[in-house]
């Protein structure tokens, strides 16, 4: 690169440097979006066994309540389940929560969150109040378990990707220039 002028490459590295810094950050986002996603869903938990249990309202009115109040793509799956299932509908929960999965095909919504809701949902509008609150609690109880051991592992990584970006970035321009 003996004819390449300085300016040139001083350029390209700071855009390799760049790169690979940005490369760091998008992974580290997609591990700490995930745990954002896991802590909306079990707020919509919560928010779901409120409404059922103190403010008596009808399951899709209370899963599309849920969801508003959750937010993010876990509350904007509550919501769609909501709103496909019920009388009004002809759709059961299950029913609802499978036509919400194929509507709702760019949420990211973690695999786990997935499990927990399938099972969830074969539960939900066929028991009574009571049973569907103890169903509730036990799919809290398990995000919560879930959540509780991988976050110290996510947050490890994220700051890992981050620093392996920049690190990678910095090899190449090292080996370039």
């Amino acid at each position: 690169m003996a004819g390449v002028p300085f300016w040139i490459r001083a350029l390209g590295s700071a855009f390799i440097l760049f790169a690979g810094t940005l490369a760091g950050k998008l992974l580290a986002a997609k591990l700490e979006t995930e745990l954002e996603e896991l802590s909306r869903f079990e707020l919509a938990l919560l928010n779901l066994s409120t409404e059922i249990s103190y403010s008596l309202s009808t399951l899709p009115k209370a899963l599309s309540n849920a969801g508003n109040k959750a937010g993010g793509d876990t509350g904007t799956l509550f919501s769609l389940i909501g709103s496909l299932s019920g009388i009004e509908q002809r759709r059961t929960v299950e029913e609802a929560f499978d036509l919400a999965l194929e509507q709702a095909q760019g949420l990211n919504v973690p695999e786990f969150e997935l499990e927990i809701l399938r099972v969830l949902v074969k539960n939900l509008g066929v028991w009574g109040c009571k049973e569907q609150i103890g169903f509730i609690d036990i799919a809290l109880t398990e995000s919560r378990n879930y959540r509780s051991s991988i976050q110290e592992e996510h947050m490890k990584k994220a700051r890992m990707y981050r620093s392996l970006g920049v690190l990678f970035a910095l090899g190449i321009v090292i080996v370039l220039l």
